[in-house]
């Protein structure tokens, strides 16, 4: 009998029913993907990690190394379970060629390295450790993402040929985030080019006790055994690899909890229309004695059909989607050990969500309590209680035309009705901007500063401690002293202070000593240091100090203690992401390295000027702060721009289709007054106009509260998803092609369906309607 029922119901309504189905598909697949991909991702991660033995702990040091100092150091220590001392050649750009690619414009350091012995190892496709032979050469995943080389390309590395025979991945440096990279060769083809490059040490740390990373840290650093250079931890190579794919997933998240909450109300709209629809009859059977019970079995059983078809058909569309969204993913970091458990999770959240929509229809149906049985046979629709009281009085509004008076007077007298197609708008609208809002600020000059990079920086030059690092120092500054391009220019000096936190002084910080005004970073709370005793602490730093704005610092200089007071919390992914900020002045202790930041006349000549500071000061490690950016980022803003586009129309189809089943039913609820309208004169254009102003009306309030919604809770919501990647934190910046485009294409969807809906009122006849 309920077959007979469905059969016969879905043939009399079918667009309604594929509306509904289409929005259970939509969830079903929305929730399926989120949980394939998150699980996926962190188990990819975990693999790698584990394949590679990815270091807890790397330091990169350029200069002699004390080997055996270092031995002793580890011996001494008790938490070391493997170390190795690494070298990586590192190469100017001009002498990398790839399959006729040059990587002279390339702002990462490109390099040679052998096979590890101990840990940090490179891998394969397969995860396996390579071991290649002589003129033989593996290249970063990355390469191939980029198009930049596949097997079989020739290579001129330092003027020798070398043929490119597979992609490796690299557990510290696989993500387009890493500053480095690590092109992988035989020792006897090293030992050829040795001399074409300039040396640096990767000295890299497994603890027994991974917990300890802190005391271990503050350890080595004091040790000063090999500190010349930027370090990193296991967290910092968990967040570059988590980051393109993770940003993705974390909106897919997000709006997959919308998109529920979208289906939710569609499916409300469509079972009230329904119900109006089905009054007399519904009427008839209470009149007739069957109980409230099976009456709601009737229905229940069409929404449980459509549930779990639309949530298997939802499921079943995740499978193909899900393996074209892995690809970045197994690409980068292989097969995930959690496959099968995502498959799992997957399915158990999609039968989450069809129980949720049939629990939510079976409550939605107690309406029949309230069905009177005499005054459905009667009237053939219930019997509307409207609230005429309105402390408005739009008489004296001349603005409004009588027609649109009415269409606004009728919400305000049946608010509780309208409240759900309000609900929808602010959904759709909250769903539009916020990916564009992420999107805009990602390709936005000043992202780099949410990242601890100031955007008004056009070059970034580096000079790392060595011998003759003050020789240099000054030969750099006087260069840009003389060079009449250079608009200004801030030196900033990095020093290692032992922290005095829970009565030891076991930790080191990091800090960056300087003007830290001049060129500003984004500070997620307070503002960068002004007085001596000030300090701004990265967001990393913060929370492994647990400290906030206002809150006390003490740092041991010369051997005293010397508080400082944190007046700022900034994010940072440069250095291992463990900085701090101070302006005080400091001669005692050792310079580990040195950033001076260049700001052009003219930014456009960037290039140009790139060219001549790598030819007159090679010594000196320089960075394009937009090419950073973009070659860094390139692959996430693209990801980002996909969901941002893909998203606006998830957001317009929803906002056409619930314009167009709220208007259906009101036409539905709304036939006996459209008929007295029509008998009083009313043209059906006139009437037209009405429901036209009442959606509109509805969709004004919608998108200013979705806005503000998105502009406030948004931000905070996106914040929090880049600070579960790993403390980096971005602040939301808006534009006005957004805040106006978005509204406009939504008011377009709205007059249209609207329109196309409400021109059926036209057909409702006079004599029919009035005759009760």
């Amino acid at each position: 009998m309920y077959w007979k029922i469905i059969k016969n119901d879905i043939r009399e309504s079918k667009l309604i029913t594929a509306t509904t189905t289409m929005f259970v598909t939509i969830a079903a697949v929305l929730v399926a993907l989120a949980m394939i991909l998150s699980v996926n991702l962190s188990g990819s991660i975990d693999t790698l990690m584990e394949k590679t033995q990815s270091p807890h702990y790397m330091q990169m040091h350029t200069g002699n190394l004390d080997n055996a100092q270092l031995a002793k150091f580890v011996k001494n220590n008790g938490n070391v379970s493997a170390y190795e001392a690494s070298e990586f050649l590192n190469l100017s750009g001009t002498d990398i060629e790839i399959g006729g690619h040059s990587f002279a414009d390339s702002v990462e350091d490109n390099g040679l390295a052998v096979q590890n012995k101990k840990l940090d190892f490179f891998v394969d496709m397969e995860n396996r450790p390579i071991q290649p032979k002589p003129g033989e050469l593996y290249v970063p995943v990355a390469f191939k993402k980029q198009g930049f080389a596949k097997v079989g390309d020739k290579a001129m590395i330092a003027g020798k040929e070398f043929t490119v025979t597979g992609f490796l991945r690299d557990g510290t440096m696989n993500s387009q985030m890493a500053g480095s990279k690590r092109l992988l060769l035989h020792q006897k083809d090293y030992d050829a080019l040795f001399s074409k490059g300039r040396l640096e040490y990767i000295i890299q740390f497994r603890l027994k006790d991974p917990s300890k990373l802190n005391q271990f840290e503050a350890a080595y650093k004091k040790a000063e055994i090999g500190v010349n250079g930027p370090s990193g931890s296991h967290r910092l190579f968990k967040l570059g690899n988590a980051m393109s794919d993770g940003v993705l997933i974390g909106i897919l998240l997000l709006i997959s909890l919308l998109v529920v909450l979208m289906t939710f109300m569609c499916i409300r709209f469509t079972l009230l229309a329904k119900i109006e629809e089905d009054y007399r009859e519904i009427g008839v059977m209470k009149a007739i004695g069957l109980q409230i019970k099976e009456i709601k079995k009737i229905y229940l059983a069409k929404y449980a059909a459509l549930s779990i078809l639309g949530s298997l058909l939802g499921y079943l569309l995740s499978v193909p989607l899900s393996y074209l969204l892995l690809k970045n993913i197994k690409l980068f970091m292989g097969e995930s050990a959690n496959e099968g458990l995502s498959w799992f999770l997957a399915f158990a959240g999609v039968i989450a969500v069809m129980l949720l929509i049939i629990g939510y229809v079976y409550r939605l149906l107690n309406r029949f309590k309230k069905v009177s049985a005499v005054e459905a046979i009667r009237f053939s629709a219930a019997n509307e209680k409207i609230n005429t009281k309105t402390q408005v009085n739009l008489r004296k509004r001349p603005l409004f035309s009588v027609d649109t008076r009415l269409g606004i007077i009728d919400i305000m007298n049946r608010k509780k009705m309208y409240v759900t197609m309000l609900f929808v708008f602010i959904l759709s609208t909250f769903i539009m901007i916020v990916p564009a809002l992420v999107y805009h600020t990602t390709v936005s000059e000043d992202f780099v500063e949410n990242m601890g990079f100031s955007h008004q920086v056009d070059i970034g030059a580096s000079l790392y401690q060595s011998t003759n690092n003050v020789k240099y120092e000054k030969k750099l500054t006087d260069y840009l002293e003389q060079d009449p391009d250079v608009a200004d220019f801030s030196k900033i000096v990095t020093k290692n202070f032992a922290v005095k936190a829970a009565g030891t002084t076991e930790n080191v910080l990091s800090v960056e000593l300087g003007n830290h005004q001049k060129f500003p970073v984004d500070y997620l709370k307070g503002r960068a240091p002004k007085k001596r005793n000030e300090l701004a602490l990265s967001t990393i730093n913060a929370e492994e100090y647990n400290k906030k704005i206002g809150d006390s610092l003490v740092l041991i200089r010369n051997g005293k203690e010397q508080r400082f007071t944190v007046c700022g919390i900034y994010a940072n992914v440069f250095n291992g992401g463990k900085t701090a900020k101070a302006i005080f002045e400091d001669k005692e202790a050792t310079s580990i390295w040195t950033d001076i930041y260049i700001k052009l006349k003219d930014s456009e000549q960037t290039e140009k000027k790139m060219t001549h500071y790598k030819k007159d000061l090679p010594f000196v490690k320089m960075n394009n702060a937009r090419e950073y950016r973009d070659q860094t980022f390139g692959s996430t803003i693209q990801s980002i721009l996909l969901i941002a586009l893909g998203s606006s129309l998830v957001a317009l189809l929803i906002t056409g289709l619930i314009t167009s089943l709220f208007m259906k039913l009101l036409l539905v609820k709304d036939k006996k007054e459209i008929a007295t309208l029509k008998a009083l004169g009313f043209t059906n254009q006139r009437i037209n106009h009405q429901y036209l102003s009442r959606s509109l009306t509805v969709l004004l309030i919608g998108l200013v509260t979705g806005t503000f919604l998105a502009m406030s809770v948004g931000k905070g919501m996106s914040g929090l998803i880049a600070v579960a990647l790993g403390g980096v934190s971005v602040q939301l910046k808006g534009s006005l092609l957004i805040y106006l485009g978005c509204p406009l294409l939504m008011l377009a969807t709205t007059i249209i369906a609207t329109k196309v809906v409400t021109a059926q009122a036209g057909k409702i006849d006079i004599a029919e309607n009035l005759k009760d």
